[in-house]
């Protein structure tokens, strides 16, 4: 993995839309697949600058809270649905999302995948990392040889996941998500890590090689992938 660093938010988050201009103007129809939480915010906001024509692009869902509808405010859903699929004039027909209250989260984890594979695979990812190294809700100790599963939450997590949330939702236990499988085989990745309260996680993914003690080590594994930090971030 490849790290990159930009005085601000603002200049990392413009690579990461110069990343998929150059990738739409190639492949219209890409398969990409978005981070939901707010270090993704500026990136959204580049992209919109941009102008990027998003009309026949696909898109997958990289994760969402068990339990927690779309129309949940806090949700992986709601997140995207107002800060970008509103926005950027996706069609709808092109939105794979997981389903958070499906009876059988196994059955839609292996239909994330069968949409995957029928959709060509993801062409771009944009990826945080948690305060502990996850990625997506790939939590510490989870196997790389994963793909989309249910993911019961590291104690870090669901201390952090209220603050998306109003003061009456119920705590938080499980999580669906694509798993660190599918991020080794999506063909373009970018981890964006912005804020002074990073710093610490990022000086040990960048000291550490890949274990599953922190997950976001895994992307150490692809030599083309792109750690988008900004000063802050870089402890700079």
């Amino acid at each position: 993995m490849k790290k990159l660093v930009f005085d601000t938010a603002e200049l990392a988050a413009g690579h990461a839309a110069d990343t998929v201009a150059a990738l739409l103007a190639e492949k219209p129809g890409a398969v990409l697949c978005l981070a939901a939480g707010h270090t993704s915010l500026p990136v959204f906001e580049a992209f919109f600058r941009r102008g990027l024509d998003f009309s026949r692009a696909r898109f997958i869902g990289l994760d969402e809270w068990v339990g927690v509808g779309p129309e949940v405010e806090g949700s992986c859903a709601s997140f995207l649905e107002r800060n970008f699929f509103s926005k950027a004039g996706v069609r709808r027909e092109n939105i794979r999302l997981f389903d958070a209250l499906a009876p059988d989260p196994d059955a839609e984890c292996a239909a994330m995948e069968r949409q995957i594979e029928d959709w060509g695979g993801i062409n771009y990812l944009l990826l945080g990392m948690g305060m502990n190294g996850h990625l997506a809700l790939n939590e510490p100790g989870g196997s790389f040889e994963r793909t989309a599963h249910v993911a019961e939450l590291s104690e870090t997590t669901k201390t952090v996941a209220p603050k998306y949330f109003s003061a009456d939702m119920p705590p938080l236990r499980q999580g669906i998500t694509l798993g660190v499988a599918d991020f080794l085989r999506a063909r373009r990745v970018q981890l964006a890590v912005f804020g002074a309260a990073k710093a610490p996680i990022v000086a040990r993914l960048l000291e550490a090689a890949p274990t599953t003690d922190l997950p976001a080590t895994a992307l150490h594994l692809l030599p083309d992938a792109e750690l988008l930090l900004d000063a802050a971030a870089a402890g700079a």
